[in-house]
């Protein structure tokens, strides 16, 4: 933790046991209440942080689960938003994912949205940085809805690995816009992916 001590006692003293299911409403519940005791959420909400280098750690037990962490990094940015994010929040970002990146255990999940040059990706320089020969970084695009009409062609041939290989590869995804998230007792993933693709 990277916290002064009063608030690391309250955090470390936080738990939520005794949950036999992780769905979409309770993991909601559990990030709003982990959002106040990490104190972070926009400026102008009174948050004293937008981005914090301490870790909410999920633990899901059971004979059939496998040994395996997922630390989800903020992505990088370089803009300020005003009562949103500072300075100092994109070198704690950059910072955060550059000490991950570095562990030679981890797995780099490059993630940016289908439609952007890869070219302007600085995370993809960033992961040449910390695994330069390519054995643990995976690209990963999103938004695919955002492609321009007649530039499919470019994306699908990242897909494929036919330009700009990666050892890992790539894989592309569609994440649930927003009105699909207003339905979401209804909403199937899968189904809408494979309707997409």
């Amino acid at each position: 933790m990277n916290t002064p001590n009063e608030d690391a006692a309250r955090m470390k003293a936080w738990k939520k046991d005794g949950l036999t299911t992780l769905g979409r409403n309770n993991f909601s519940q559990i990030l709003a209440e982990v959002y106040k005791v990490m104190g972070v959420g926009a400026l102008s909400s009174g948050a004293k942080r937008s981005f914090s280098d301490d870790v909410l750690r999920i633990e899901v037990g059971g004979p059939y689960e496998q040994h395996l962490s997922v630390v989800d990094v903020p992505g990088i940015f370089r803009k300020i938003t005003e009562g949103v994010t500072t300075q100092l929040d994109i070198a704690n970002v950059r910072a955060m994912a550059e000490r991950y990146m570095g562990n030679p255990r981890s797995i780099i999940l490059a993630v940016f949205p289908a439609n952007v040059d890869i070219a302007t990706q600085e995370i993809l320089q960033m992961a040449k940085v910390h695994d330069k020969e390519g054995k643990r970084t995976l690209g990963a695009l999103t938004k695919p809805y955002l492609v321009d009409r007649g530039a499919e062609d470019y994306v699908a041939k990242l897909v494929r690995g036919t330009s700009h290989t990666m050892n890992l590869g790539w894989c592309i995804v569609k994440n649930p816009g927003q009105q699909d998230l207003k339905r979401i007792e209804e909403f199937d993933r899968h189904a809408l992916e494979e309707a997409f693709f």
